[in-house]
């Protein structure tokens, strides 16, 4: 009969997953951003969303209750009990995010880094900083004002493909493009901004990368975005 699959077991012993896992706990509440491996982050979701439940009930018994998982108690209870609390007051739950930032280099482990959500300064969110970045590096090698069209991709229909393969593979790229365009709706919305304010961001940033590739004139501009800035984004999970 299966039986034992409520949660990762992490290659520890009960023991020592979970010590590692209250340290993490509390070092994500108290810093509101670290990064790990996509196993941890995943299993540290959970009980980070636990604890920023507990904190907006905030009784004596819930206290307690943080008090008896979390180390450092005088530093992460405040946090619990009243930043976080009157940020997600009417949030019911989901209360951090999990972002990819590739594998690590040795043992080749897929890294996360996970974030709670900052309702008050989303522009402060990784999610945003990598969507700009994006948007930035694409604007590099376009030299063109890039937000309005990765907002609206269309399709070369008057182009002429050799062989369905290649028809293929546009139409593949033509998908990846829509679906980018859905995040930076999404992105707008959360951020309440315009078009326009998002275009003057990625300016800044575009400003920013020129001074750092004026400086690195000798390397094409592909290699230079590729060391600038992540090859793959992240998804906003």
């Amino acid at each position: 009969m299966h039986g034992g699959s409520a949660h990762r077991k992490l290659n520890m012993k009960s023991a020592l997953r979970r010590q590692v896992l209250r340290n993490l706990t509390t070092d994500l509440i108290k810093h509101g951003r670290i990064e790990t491996t996509v196993p941890r982050a995943k299993e540290l979701r959970r009980l980070v969303d636990k604890m920023i439940t507990l904190g907006k009930r905030g009784s004596e018994h819930d206290r307690r209750q943080i008090e008896a998982y979390l180390y450092q108690p005088k530093a992460v209870v405040p946090l619990l009990m009243d930043t976080y609390a009157k940020r997600f007051s009417d949030r019911p739950g989901g209360f951090t995010r999990i972002i990819p930032i590739g594998n690590r280099k040795g043992d080749n482990a897929p890294m996360a880094m996970i974030e709670i959500l900052n309702t008050d300064e989303p522009q402060a969110e990784v999610s945003f900083s990598y969507l700009v970045r994006s948007l930035a590096s694409m604007q590099i090698e376009s030299e063109t004002k890039i937000v309005d069209a990765a907002l609206n991709p269309k399709m070369n229909d008057t182009a002429v493909y050799a062989d369905k393969r290649l028809f293929k593979k546009a139409l593949q790229q033509q998908r990846t493009k829509e679906k980018f365009a859905l995040k930076i709706q999404k992105a707008i919305k959360n951020m309440q901004m315009s078009t326009e304010k998002l275009q003057e961001i990625v300016d800044a940033d575009v400003a920013r990368a020129q001074k750092i590739l004026d400086r690195h004139s000798g390397k094409k501009i592909q290699r230079f975005v590729k060391e600038t800035w992540p090859e793959n984004t992240p998804s906003m999970l």
